[in-house]
């Protein structure tokens, strides 16, 4: 005889159930107890974490041509290469503008600068002294750790699409977040257009200097056509205010937190209470099962 299919014990299963189901119910209050200490919690953190606000700068990347002068510094390679002249890119592409405002040099002059460590560090501060309240100098914040921690509430967002830049500040202090914000970007233009003019008188000196010693006319015309489109760069970059970045919205004092969240901390808090006071529940029934051997 052909045995028969066995069936799934679906009598086991309703039992089983049933027996989860009576133990959630032994055990309601401690799992009530549980989810309510851990809603506690959860509220008593979202009422006492420190409010964190975001200041964002909507930038434009100025383009290479108006920084040197109406390209023409593109028409002069071959000449400026005759004179042994390296033209470059005299205020730097976007993406070296970005590396530079993220770098670790301009963080730290910035923070210099600001005397931001005491603001950054204000746990270890004190500030009736002025003083750091630890006496133990290697205890003291360094500016090698404020540019590590200032890197945390700085974020750069290149937009690859529109090619428009985001520089996006967090901080405590809503005031100090905006300000910080159009400081950093204020900073990078200034930086960047002292750099553009420096460069260029060097490449003027170097060219006056070279066009003494020859006397061959090609060159002494080549020479020359670079020197004025040097003195168009000076004057340019001095009276562009916004060397690397054109501003299209600047930061303004946040009205609104980002962090914490207090909504989605409570519920978390009582998802995760539920959850401990179920496996608590179970596993003070399966502790009370085990007995002790005799």
């Amino acid at each position: 005889m052909s045995s028969m299919p066995s069936l799934p014990d679906t009598d086991n299963e309703e039992i089983n159930l049933v027996d989860l189901w009576r133990t959630l119910m032994r055990y309601k209050w401690l799992i009530i107890l549980i989810t309510l200490l851990s809603i506690a919690s959860a509220v008593a953190h979202a009422m006492t974490a420190t409010h964190i606000y975001q200041a964002d700068v909507l930038l434009e990347p100025v383009a290479e041509d108006s920084k040197k002068g109406g390209g023409a510094l593109a028409q002069l390679g071959g000449l400026a290469a005759m004179a042994g002249v390296n033209l470059g890119g005299g205020g730097s592409s976007k993406d070296a503008a970005i590396a530079k405002l993220q770098s670790r040099i301009f963080i730290q002059e910035f923070l210099q600068d600001e005397n931001l460590l005491p603001i950054l560090f204000e746990e270890q501060w004190n500030p009736e002294t002025k003083n750091w309240k630890e006496s133990d100098p290697k205890k003291i914040p360094t500016l090698f750790q404020g540019v590590d921690f200032f890197k945390k509430i700085l974020k750069i967002t290149d937009d690859k699409k529109t090619s428009l830049v985001t520089l996006t500040l967090e901080w405590q202090d809503k005031e100090q977040t905006a300000r910080w914000a159009n400081l950093l970007v204020e900073r990078i233009n200034r930086h960047l257009r002292t750099v553009a003019i420096q460069e260029a008188k060097q490449n003027m000196e170097y060219l006056n200097l070279e066009l003494t010693k020859t006397t061959i006319v090609e060159l002494r015309q080549a020479i020359s056509s670079i020197l004025e489109d040097q003195i168009k760069r000076i004057m340019l970059a001095n009276v562009r205010t916004e060397f690397a970045f054109k501003i299209l919205d600047p930061a303004v004092v946040p009205e609104r937190r980002i962090r914490p969240k207090r909504a989605l901390i409570v519920i978390m808090g009582a998802i995760a209470g539920l959850f401990l006071g179920i496996v608590a529940a179970f596993s003070h029934n399966a502790f009370k099962q085990i007995k002790p051997a005799k």
